[in-house]
């Protein structure tokens, strides 16, 4: 079931990414990278439930999967599924469901390393290479792009 997520699920969500980036990441991170990564700021995600497109993909009483977009910017922020349901088709569900309604004709996200392939399938685009610092830790994603009819 994929329902609108509310601050509630917070919690949850903050320990389902976290479990993903630690197990679903690993083979292309450093430690010290997930480490970093991992060192997320409890308050900007608060606001990010309080202000973002957040929507919840629910399977056996749990969180399976999130996805959060923030609409003015244009931007697909967070897209995680648990370890356990991952390569389910999940993810891909979600991502459907949130673009149903979305009002802009592209969609940009930062993909992992891990995600990139995830993306491709999904028709984005790689627009460039792109590295964030995290706890003096480089983490090189993507940046991606995909358009809307």
């Amino acid at each position: 079931m994929i329902r609108k997520a509310d601050i509630k699920d917070l919690e949850a969500c903050i320990k389902l990414f976290k479990q993903s980036v630690k197990t679903l990441c690993a083979k292309d991170y450093t430690k010290d990278q997930i480490k970093a990564w991992l060192g997320i700021d409890e308050e900007k995600w608060k606001e990010k439930f309080k202000n973002d497109e957040i929507f919840i993909y629910e399977r056996e009483g749990k969180i399976a999967s999130f996805i959060s977009i923030i609409l003015d910017q244009k931007i697909l922020d967070l897209l995680f599924t648990h370890p356990d349901f991952a390569s389910q088709g999940l993810a891909t569900n979600l991502l459907d469901f949130a673009l149903r309604n979305y009002p802009h004709n592209e969609i940009y996200t930062f993909a992992s390393l891990s995600a990139k392939e995830f993306f491709l399938k999904n028709d984005f685009e790689i627009v460039r290479e792109n590295e964030a610092i995290r706890a003096n830790q480089i983490l090189k994603n993507f940046l991606m792009k995909k358009e809307l009819k």
